[in-house]
């Protein structure tokens, strides 16, 4: 969750004198509001926006916003709430954040979900199917569950002849690197890749039989690596956490398995790798599933929601 940052606020605080001389000329106002930004410059956005006669919608960056309410002193989340109530519409990424927020009165609140572009993705027939290919893909840290993956995978090379390889793409945060580089040097078949381009991740998920996300981040929302996986038709191996069950069926276009458990991990990468058509079709499951979370639907969604007929 983000703490007060003063210098962050300065530097938000720029955008203000733009803001004003640009609102005349537009239909409505849209913003993009992390926690820290909702808190301090959306009140001012606000006001300016109502001066103006505008309407007004926040969407919270992420999905979190709901452990932030709580995890504030009582007025000030009561001030917070206050400012969600004023605007005109609030955009939720989470079906969890919708729940939450409605619940406290923000009967304005719409559920819009994360969303990615849908690339075009040739198909490719050379996957090894002699083994089972893995892919984690996004920052390397505790929370995301990258230690926990490499457990499992050193799990299922004692008791698992199936062979199953992995590989990690993503920065290696600090707080880990030491650990995450020891643990990798002793897993068989695990390798690191390096970061990925930007922009390429379905095409990169395209290549392997399955994503692994085992995260317990504690402000996951919609991870946009398991819509990537969506639009790659590659199922994915991930926890239930958070709002990660609103996009993933359990044997339907994916696993689930409990958070930090690295033994529930390696029986689904083992179930996985023994069940081939199951995967390939939870991967076509997982492909249909992710239309609705194309960039060109969720904008529309949006759109109607701003201006509705």
């Amino acid at each position: 969750m983000t703490g007060f940052n003063l210098e962050k606020v300065r530097r938000m605080i720029f955008i203000i004198p733009e803001y004003i001389r640009k609102i005349r000329d537009c239909d409505a106002v849209l913003v993009f509001a992390n926690n820290l930004f909702a808190l301090t410059i959306v009140p001012v956005l606000l006001l300016v926006a109502r001066n103006f006669h505008k309407p007004f919608y926040i969407k919270p960056v992420g999905g979190d916003l709901d452990l932030y309410l709580e995890a504030r002193w009582k007025p000030l989340r009561a001030y917070l709430l206050g400012i969600l109530r004023a605007a005109d519409g609030i955009l939720a990424q989470t079906r969890l954040l919708q729940t939450y927020l409605v619940r406290l009165g923000c009967t304005h609140t719409h559920y819009l979900p994360g969303c990615r572009s849908m690339p075009e993705i040739a198909q490719l027939p050379n996957k090894n199917r002699e083994e089972l290919g893995l892919i984690f893909l996004g920052h390397i840290t505790r929370e995301k569950g990258s230690l926990v993956l490499l457990e499992a995978l050193q799990l299922l090379a004692q008791k698992c002849r199936t062979r199953v390889s992995c590989d990690f793409y993503g920065p290696i945060h600090d707080e880990i690197r030491g650990e995450f580089l020891r643990q990798l040097e002793v897993t068989p078949n695990a390798r690191y890749c390096g970061v990925a381009e930007a922009g390429t991740g379905s095409s990169l998920i395209a290549k392997y039989d399955a994503l692994v996300l085992p995260t317990f981040f504690a402000c996951e929302g919609h991870p946009g690596v398991i819509i990537e996986a969506m639009h790659a038709g590659v199922p994915v191996i991930t926890t239930r956490h958070r709002a990660i069950p609103e996009l993933v069926t359990h044997g339907e276009n994916g696993a689930l398995v409990p958070a930090q458990d690295n033994q529930a991990l390696a029986d689904a990468i083992k179930q996985m790798a023994l069940d081939r058509p199951w995967r390939e079709r939870m991967g076509q499951a997982h492909h249909r599933r992710g239309q609705e979370f194309r960039t060109e639907v969720v904008v529309a969604q949006m759109l109607k929601i701003i201006f509705p007929e």
